[in-house]
């Protein structure tokens, strides 16, 4: 405390703030009010040279007390100048050990991101080092991945994961957002008790979020390069871009697909007057709700798909071989059981877009080409799924399934394309 108006000067909160109650007598101040004060400003401590506590006055005491203020009763033989100097050296080194333990966790994080020890493993040493539940979201905060200390017990978190429904079961969190160029991808928490966590474990978090940013870069690159090769394979399978059928054929095994099976392309456009939703737009994940629809019922199937279209090559089992039969009858069998199950999955999806519970997709439609036997098949039934789908809604209109083999017809318009 000065020995002039303003006694104070900066105060910008969390300060111990040093008087002496003579000095306040000089200044013809109160205790009191100069608690009000400094409670207001965010002052974290204040200590008083005194002859006694009586001398602080009992209404300062309730005062302190009411404010939740530590009101600290020096002996009036101490010099206010050497315990400030004691109480900075103890908070500079403090911080500064503080910040050491802090600095030695994030380098033995980092060699193990170095190691190619991944989310998994950076997260594993960090719920062991700072014996915590460790949590990492989505930028849409929906969990992702978690990871509890060894011999912990487990724990059963909250939905939604909020501050409140943590604070509501008993526990607490720390956040820290995982940023890639200022763009958040991500959350990393530690959740616990309350009382857990000090200024080494917010310190920690700190550090660790850019590890695992790391992480989530090298991820996100990978994941592009996969899809792109992905892409590019399914390309070639479907317009028979490549000179041997098994350099092919070990080319999609490895890929995890096995083509040696009869196959079917089918192909799902949205209609030209739908236009190009944003990605954060529910609308925008129509194609996702197909993938997973495709997916559920033929869990092996090989999925292509952008903002505007899904193609998919599905493998025909021996259960959608029909109802017996030779030649023309057996092969109509098949096209119409085949047809069946994909017409299930559409018609399955626009109902659960029209009941309220979920966003109504828009408006695509859906083409079939005719089953391939072999691989060199299947570009064929890419043509034809492509036409059926170009013609099957220039006649019968949008939001409809297309087979080419239900044409009729209507197929020579294939073959007379262009003549």
């Amino acid at each position: 405390m000065r020995a002039r108006l303003p006694a104070f000067e900066s105060v910008r909160g969390g300060e111990l703030a040093l008087l002496a109650l003579s000095q306040l007598r000089r200044l013809d101040e109160t205790l009191p009010h100069l608690l009000q004060s400094l409670q207001q400003e965010g002052v974290a401590a204040v200590a008083v040279t005194a002859p006694s506590i009586e001398a602080l006055s009992q209404e300062a005491s309730t005062l302190a007390d009411q404010l939740h203020l530590p009101l600290i009763l020096l002996p009036p033989t101490a010099q206010l100048e050497e315990i400030e100097r004691e109480v900075i050296t103890f908070v500079v080194s403090f911080r500064g050990e503080i910040e050491r333990k802090a600095s030695e966790v994030s380098r033995q994080l980092m060699q193990l991101s170095i190691q190619g020890a991944g989310i998994q493993g950076v997260c594993e040493q960090l719920a062991r080092t700072c014996d915590a539940l460790v949590v990492v979201q989505n930028n849409d905060q929906q969990i992702r991945l978690v990871v509890s200390p060894p011999g912990a017990e487990p724990v059963a978190l909250p939905t939604p994961l909020t501050n409140e429904t943590l604070w509501q079961a008993g526990m607490m969190r720390i956040m820290a957002p995982i940023l890639i160029r200022h763009e958040i991808i991500g959350y990393l928490s530690l959740i616990g008790r309350d009382g857990d966590f000090d200024y080494l474990e917010r310190i920690i978090l700190g550090q660790v979020a850019p590890i695992l940013a790391i992480e989530f870069a090298r991820e996100r690159e990978r994941s592009e390069v996969e899809g792109r090769y992905q892409a590019e394979a399914f390309m070639d399978v479907v317009q028979g871009n490549y000179q041997q059928v098994e350099e092919m054929l070990a080319r999609a095994r490895l890929l995890g697909y096995d083509l040696t099976a009869p196959q079917v392309v089918v192909m799902f456009e949205l209609s030209p007057n739908e236009p190009d939703y944003p990605a954060s737009s529910i609308k925008a994940q129509w194609n996702k709700r197909l993938r997973d629809e495709l997916l559920r019922v033929w869990p092996i199937c090989w999925i292509l798909s952008d903002a505007r279209r899904v193609t998919a090559l599905l493998p025909v089992p021996g259960g959608d071989s029909g109802n017996g039969g030779s030649g023309e009858e057996h092969e109509r069998n098949r096209d119409d059981a085949l047809f069946n199950r994909v017409e299930r999955v559409y018609n399955r999806l626009q109902h659960n877009g029209s009941n309220g519970s979920i966003a109504r997709l828009p408006v695509f439609s859906g083409g079939i080409g005719r089953i391939a036997s072999g691989l060199q098949g299947i570009p064929e039934s890419y043509r034809e799924a492509q036409r059926a789908l170009e013609i099957g809604r220039r006649l019968f209109g949008e939001e409809k399934l297309h087979s080419f083999a239900r044409l009729g017809i209507y197929r020579l318009l294939f073959h007379l394309d262009g003549q």
